[in-house]
């Protein structure tokens, strides 16, 4: 317990030196976007090829793979009825058209961006491997789902298969992709190779918190956090949907390993593309960012809390 509390003492650590390289305008928010690119084109592919293909795809590995596709499904089910319960019949949020807005950065989880060098770093290359299982349901559930609960009061959204398979010509889904082939193949990278892509993915870990970071120092807390409705959402969202989906896992016949992919995935906060994809259906992305900004500072405490008590829990 003492190494995983200093584990992600360390990560959160690095997180503040991002904040104040931010506050302090060393590292000003207009070079957020270089950092972010590095990370999405070279660092986090470099990261999952070499994290994945270190395991050995043996039989607990299929029976894992599959439960966590299942799993994720209903991962994403669940957080839809709970978000829509919550927000629209005891909540009843306004005004009306940003609903789906609403529901849909609650029931999206930064499990890549967030979630796959934090998991990396706190549980492993066999976890990692299980979250970059879970990250391809989000991809799907986002892009196909997403238009619809975006325009859930509005009804002008229609499924395009083209705009989901263009969703996956990303660098991190491609490469998880290509290391879920590997690991299935039994392929190896060469030493000289599989060193290099080992040491570019290991700058994954401080980077991406250095950039989290900034996004924090770059954002209006106080007052996004005076908004009730944000607040309410987003206590719910990362401290009782943790346990909701704890109580729902634990008790199910899968592998602890899937358990605790599954239930650590739901102490992320919402997905930084959310924003952008209600951008693009022409919806209120500055309340996604809000969402983002708030759930991304409230995370902080609670992403320690699940590391802590699953590895003790689980013994992993």
């Amino acid at each position: 317990m003492v190494t995983i509390l200093s584990k992600i003492a360390s990560i959160f650590l690095i997180m503040g030196v991002g904040f104040f390289l931010n506050r302090s305008d060393i590292l000003p928010s207009s070079s957020n976007k270089y950092f972010v690119d590095l990370l999405m084109f070279v660092t986090t592919p470099c990261m999952i090829l070499s994290s994945v293909t270190a395991n050995e795809f043996n039989d607990d590995m299929k029976s894992a793979t599959v439960e966590v596709l299942l799993c994720g499904i209903g991962f994403f089910v669940v957080l839809f009825l709970v978000g829509y319960i919550l927000l629209k019949k005891i909540m009843r949020v306004k005004p009306s058209e940003d609903l789906g807005v609403y529901i849909l950065s609650f029931s999206t989880v930064n499990n890549g961006f967030m979630g796959f060098p934090i998991t990396n770093a706190v549980f492993g290359g066999n976890i990692l491997y299980l979250m970059v299982i879970h990250n391809i349901c989000l991809t799907v559930y986002m892009y196909s789902a997403g238009p619809f609960i975006l325009n859930m009061n509005a009804g002008s959204s229609k499924f395009s298969f083209k705009k989901l398979i263009k969703t996956f010509c990303n660098p991190s889904t491609i490469f998880s992709l290509v290391a879920v082939a590997m690991l299935v193949l039994g392929l190896k990278l060469p030493n000289m190779i599989n060193e290099t892509v080992s040491l570019i993915g290991d700058i994954t870990v401080p980077l991406s918190m250095m950039v989290v970071g900034m996004q924090l120092g770059d954002s209006n807390i106080k007052r996004i956090a005076k908004n009730k409705d944000l607040l309410i959402l987003s206590l719910v969202k990362m401290f009782a949907v943790p346990v909701i989906i704890f109580l729902i896992m634990d008790r199910l016949p899968v592998e602890d390993t899937v358990k605790t992919a599954i239930v650590f995935a739901s102490a992320f906060p919402t997905a930084v593309v959310t924003s952008a994809i209600a951008m693009m259906e022409k919806k209120n992305s500055l309340l996604s960012a809000e969402i983002i900004a708030l759930t991304t500072l409230i995370s902080l405490a609670c992403i320690p809390v699940c590391a802590v008590f699953l590895h003790s829990y689980y013994g992993l």
